[in-house]
């Protein structure tokens, strides 16, 4: 019998109609229909969807390595993931270790057309929540633009009015920030400011003493200058972190002059950057970090081990190979050579305006078979419910009269199932309502992940490949050359090049 684990996640921005009770309910009910066994339950409660630090979430995936289960099972795809590189990452790690991810209410199997559909479930998913998130920062703007607190522990040196939730100098600290910046004008070290600052008795926003790297990002906070910038760290990157040592353009910032006290003067904060650019460019070297398109896919004709990315500098240059893991002596083969052969094959098998329509056609009738024919599957939910109904009132009638007490918590554990199913329910008939998806639909999909194999953005290259590679087989060949054996996962064949 195949063991399964459930995983929920309670989200904050709809706490009154959905529950974690509800999720688990459905799933205990999934898994009995398809005969699993449920050895384990996973929760995350109010986290965002949109990152991956989510302790029980990232517990499931270390405990899926130890093959104590085989399948994950999710009331609906968007309670594990809400974007596309986050669920590509993830899904290729647990399908390494042999498990596969089971909705309840969105019914995919492992098939090539369900591969695509998945794909369009995953962007409408990422969809929710990206809107979701410009909501929200739409408010915290609002509330920059008037000078407000949006979040996040204020400099050192500046506090938060409890009442106006507005900045306002913090009288314990601000002269530290005034002798921090005279210092580095002066040419004084970090090390001697940070002992200058002990020696007067100040200790950092943790109760420390000061060193060296305790003035991490005092000299370009312009708070102290009395702007308040807000949204001025980059975007999260494709695997939803954010790099707050990265900041976008500065014409990108929001800023909002006069909206907190100064420290210091704007000439003292421009001479000290100004300094501190200085010091960063003296000996900087530029480091390319290489993005490897075909990670995961390359094996040796040979010894069938892994081919992996590897880089060898030669003086100002370096050239970038994936090469055997193992020991057979299969010759590496150069990045670019291997990325553009299978990008072109894959543009020829499966972007194909031919391969398009019939692939389109293929998803359409998974889609109509999955999702319009929804009523099949919530007979038994209704019929669960209409059971559960009568089995209620005569429960509480004789509860009532006083011939069992005993009856009380049956009762309560009914009434809970009750609102898990009628939850479900709700969920189902959303499902059904959903407007259809169509060939033409399918295919502007399809183009639009062409188009993406043309860009320059690796990381949405490396996606799509990611998304239709099953495997690149590489062999040297007696004659010098190299066979490549390209298997895709929409079509049972796949194309070769040489």
């Amino acid at each position: 019998m195949l063991k399964a684990v459930a995983y929920a996640r309670y989200s904050s921005e709809n706490q009154r109609e959905e529950s974690i009770s509800a999720q688990i309910s459905a799933i205990q009910n999934y898994c009995l229909q398809k005969g699993y066994t449920l050895v384990d339950t996973y929760i995350d409660e109010a986290k965002t969807a949109t990152t991956d630090r989510r302790p029980a979430f990232q517990k499931m995936v270390q405990d899926s390595a130890k093959g104590l289960f085989n399948i994950i099972v999710v009331h609906k795809r968007d309670r594990i993931f809400r974007d596309r590189y986050d669920a590509a990452f993830y899904k290729r790690q647990l399908k390494k270790n042999g498990v596969i991810i089971e909705s309840v209410l969105e019914y995919l199997d492992d098939s090539p057309e369900s591969i695509i559909l998945e794909s369009v479930l995953d962007g409408m998913a990422e969809y929710y929540s990206k809107n979701l998130a410009r909501e929200v920062r739409k408010g915290m703007l609002e509330n920059a633009k008037a000078g407000i607190h949006v979040g996040g522990r204020p400099p050192y040196g500046l506090r938060v009015n409890p009442e106006t939730q507005k900045y306002e100098i913090d009288p314990d600290r601000y002269r530290a920030v005034q002798i921090y910046f005279e210092s580095v004008a002066k040419g004084i070290s970090l090390n001697k400011i940070a002992q200058i600052l002990n020696e007067l008795g100040y200790r950092t926003q943790e109760g420390r003493k000061f060193t060296k790297n305790s003035f991490d990002g005092w000299a370009n906070n312009r708070k102290y200058i009395g702007e308040y910038t807000w949204d001025v760290s980059s975007s999260k990157n494709e695997d939803n972190r954010r790099n707050n040592h990265k900041n976008k353009p500065s014409e990108e910032w929001i800023v909002i002059p006069g909206a907190i006290p100064p420290i210091i003067s704007k000439e003292l904060f421009e001479k000290v950057n100004e300094m501190m650019k200085e010091r960063r460019h003296k000996g900087a070297k530029m480091k390319a970090k290489v993005n490897y398109l075909l990670s995961g896919k390359v094996y040796c004709g040979h010894c069938e081990k892994p081919y992996n990315g590897c880089a060898f500098k030669s003086k100002d240059n370096y050239y970038t190979y994936y090469a055997c893991n193992g020991k057979c002596g299969n010759r590496k083969i150069q990045k670019e050579y291997l990325e553009e052969l299978v990008i072109k094959n894959l543009i020829e098998t499966c972007f194909a305006p031919e391969a398009m329509r019939d692939i389109a056609q293929r998803v359409q009738e998974l889609y109509q078979e999955k999702y319009n024919n929804i009523e099949n599957e919530l007979k038994p939910i209704k019929k669960e419910l209409d059971n559960l109904n009568k089995q209620i009132d005569a429960w509480t009638y004789n509860l009532g009269k006083g011939i069992d007490n005993v009856l009380l918590p049956k009762i309560q554990e009914a009434i809970n199932r009750k609102e898990a199913l009628e939850y479900e329910l709700k969920k189902a008939l959303i499902v059904k309502a959903m407007p259809e998806i169509d060939e033409m639909k399918i295919i502007e999909v399809m183009e639009n992940k062409k188009d993406l194999l043309f860009s320059d953005n690796d990381e949405d290259r490396k996606q799509i490949i990611q998304e239709f590679v099953d495997k690149v087989i590489v062999k040297h060949s007696d004659g010098g050359e190299f066979d490549i054996t390209l298997n895709v996962r929409v079509f049972n064949g796949g194309g070769e090049g040489s």
